[in-house]
């Protein structure tokens, strides 16, 4: 019994002492394992880098694109965006207005960005037109005849 006691401490003091020798092995040589880490790391990435490059290109173009144009529906969106794309934009958001099975809450915001997509729209096609009475483009009351 007591031959147990002693070898269980025994174990239990080199257990300390190797544990006490391996914490200071690890301070002694921590910006060595941290250097070995970011390599890693680093590694890591280059090499999925390497392998998955046409979709990182891809993604990458996509959020140039974004960051250039604006998100969709944002201000600067309204400013960069085509006519064409503001118009396609305007009917799918009339749709989704139109569809029954949405919610109210859902197709209140469509309302609202409708007169913001027309305003877009109509800054759009009068560009560079003179301004007259009535604005609007198309067919409507007290149009001059021309």
């Amino acid at each position: 019994m007591d031959e147990m006691k002693q070898q269980e401490q025994q174990n239990t003091e080199k257990t300390e002492k190797d544990k006490k020798g391996f914490i200071k092995w690890i301070k002694e040589h921590k910006s060595q394992l941290a250097l070995a880490g970011v390599s890693v790391a680093a590694l890591i990435a280059m090499v999925l880098g390497l392998k998955n490059k046409d979709s990182i290109t891809k993604i990458w173009m996509s959020l140039k694109d974004e960051i250039e144009k604006g998100k969709p529906l944002s201000a600067k969106w309204y400013e960069k965006a085509d006519l064409k794309e503001l118009k396609d934009v305007r009917d799918s958001v009339q749709k989704a207005y139109l569809n029954q099975n949405l919610s109210m809450e859902t197709r209140s915001r469509m309302w609202d960005l409708l007169p913001k997509l027309d305003n877009a729209i109509g800054k759009r096609q009068w560009a560079g037109k003179e301004y007259g009475f009535p604005v609007k483009s198309e067919h409507g009351w007290h149009l001059p005849s021309d």
